[in-house]
């Protein structure tokens, strides 16, 4: 946590893209009633999520893999389908956990750039081709840039890539998007892996559970060394509750996208220029001199609020936030103006 590397309390942590609205009332009453069972090992392979989340998606239980979080599955991901030397191909500055964990493999990475801030669907395909990629990640909508390029774009991307690659579709911020995302109808038939979590949209971070829909047929051995029991009791009864309250994840999505617009306007008025965004966050330029960037976020961090300086090539002037509630918007952006 940036907190332990600074010694800065926080007061504000929007750095790391959490859903500031909480989880469902619900998810946590049947965590806590569950908690009596805690000396119980889980079900191994997670089949009551799986049931519940192939419902929800109109597939078979087999097409479903669960594990901790996005991270626990690109870890999956990665020690499963890669060997020593794998060529793997994603983007400079895209969410970097899919380079870690496939460098630990053994593969080699290749990158390519952004395209006006938006992944580049065909940079990414002409590299896959050109390196015999085996695997292709693309975040969607984007982290750290939120921009989406929405289920056409995605299923040509898929389309084009050699037939031996997959293709790792990140899509944490899925419930945010207004541009037409993937459904489980687009992943079968194809080398496509899609990642889902519970911890944005449904605000279970803290419990680490995520999910991946794939064609069995098509990605055989992705389940290769799967770890059992991954998911804990508590986590998995949580993340069921979550599913059953469309109620909360639909008012939490209407008040993130309320906030973002919000964001957005106020942003610009100050002369940041804010991207568009897909998801619970807002990226922005600092504007003026680049090491400003810094100055800024070292002095909201002194202040109890933290933001994330984005690490792409070229581009010092952006940073980053996670969208909240109206007082905590108020409070945000009132150091902005006192900074900027």
């Amino acid at each position: 946590m940036q907190e332990r590397s600074t010694g800065l309390p926080a007061r504000w942590r929007l750095s790391t893209n959490e859903n500031e609205f909480g989880p469902a009332p619900s998810a946590v009453e049947a965590m806590v009633a569950a908690a009596q069972d805690a000396h119980r090992y889980p079900d191994c392979a997670h089949h009551s999520l799986r049931r519940s989340l192939a419902r929800l998606h109109g597939v078979s239980e087999e097409a479903i893999l669960v594990a901790t979080g996005i991270d626990g599955l690109l870890a999956q991901v990665c020690r499963s389908l890669l060997h020593p030397d794998s060529p793997v191909v994603t983007t400079t500055g895209t969410y970097p956990t899919f380079a870690h964990f496939a460098e630990a493999a053994g593969a080699v990475v290749h990158t390519v750039d952004y395209h006006q801030d938006r992944a580049d669907a065909e940079a990414l395909a002409d590299a896959a081709r050109r390196h015999r990629a085996a695997l292709v990640y693309l975040a969607e909508p984007d982290n750290p840039l939120g921009s989406a390029l929405g289920a056409d774009e995605v299923l040509r991307l898929a389309d084009r890539l050699p037939e031996s690659t997959v293709l790792v579709v990140d899509g944490a911020y899925t419930e945010y998007a207004a541009t037409r995302p993937l459904d489980a109808r687009d992943v079968m038939g194809r080398r496509l892996l899609w990642l889902r979590t519970f911890s944005k949209a449904h605000g279970l971070a803290g419990l680490r559970v995520g999910y991946c829909l794939y064609d069995r047929t098509t990605t055989a051995g992705l389940d290769r060394g799967l770890e059992h029991y991954a998911v804990g009791r508590l986590a998995e009864t949580a993340a069921r509750a979550a599913l059953d309250d469309a109620r909360h994840l639909d008012r939490t999505v209407a008040l993130t996208t309320a906030g973002r617009t919000h964001y957005q306007a106020e942003l610009a008025a100050l002369g940041c220029r804010p991207l568009p965004s897909e998801t619970n966050f807002v990226t922005f330029r600092i504007p003026g001199d680049p090491g400003r960037t810094g100055e800024v976020t070292n002095a909201m961090r002194q202040r109890g609020t933290y933001i994330r300086p984005v690490r792409i090539p070229g581009r010092p002037d952006l940073v980053r936030l996670t969208v909240g509630p109206p007082a905590q918007r108020a409070e945000v952006l009132g150091l902005l103006r006192d900074l900027l």
